[in-house]
């Protein structure tokens, strides 16, 4: 009996829609194109698949790097150059208070998560952090630039895309902790608001930045 030759084809069942076969860039690059555009229109079903979907080890420290780095260049460009005090007005230093801000709250939603019953990990979190972030970040962009056109439609769109954000948050964090409601994950997202939003402020202070007067 001659034995079968193997075929690119195999082990295609096995793998997660997300992961494409070797030699294929473009159908990766496709794929993750449909995610960011079933994240937007369908978070329920974009948040399993984003947390079930096999990456590297390396890809999500590279890619907190990378959201990192392009967050501080954007601050940096947006900001009023007197917004922040001493070194923060260095898109350097933004870029690094940013890695650890999103890192953090990613930590910070794996533990208060797993206080409400849920299993997920910090890594897990970190990828569905990362990931909302770049579709924060992408949406920050386009809403720039229509800023510059037509500022009035830019806020209501901005207003628009807050509130849907936090609902694809709501869902994400669901996913990763395996939640069977999503009111357990409004509560660990309300939680970890008020948590990180008391660590950045004591972070800023001891690091000198004064509070924004309104």
């Amino acid at each position: 009996m001659v034995p079968r030759r193997p075929c690119f084809l195999d082990g295609w069942a096995d793998r997660s829609p997300l992961q494409p076969a070797i030699g294929e860039p473009t159908r990766m690059t496709s794929s993750w194109l449909d995610l960011a555009r079933q994240s937007i229109l369908n978070p329920m079903a974009a948040a399993p698949l984003l947390v079930s979907t096999p990456l590297n080890p390396a890809v999500v420290p590279l890619t907190l790097a990378l959201v990192a780095v392009l967050n501080g260049l954007l601050y940096g460009i947006l900001l009023p150059v007197d917004f922040f005090s001493g070194g923060f007005a260095s898109p350097i230093v933004l870029a690094t208070l940013v890695g650890g801000v999103v890192w953090g709250s990613a930590a910070i939603l794996a533990a208060v998560g797993r206080m409400f019953g849920g299993h997920g990990t910090t890594t897990t979190l970190l990828r569905v952090t990362l990931w909302l972030q770049i579709l924060r970040l992408t949406a920050q962009v386009v809403l720039s630039v229509v800023g510059m056109i037509v500022p009035g439609l830019a806020w209501m769109v901005g207003m628009a895309a807050g509130i849907w954000g936090i609902y694809m948050m709501i869902c994400f964090v669901a996913a990763a902790h395996g939640f069977d409601t999503r009111l357990k994950a409004v509560g660990v997202v309300g939680v970890t608001f008020v948590s990180a939003v008391l660590l950045l402020s004591v972070l800023l202070s001891a690091m000198g930045v004064a509070p924004v007067e309104v």
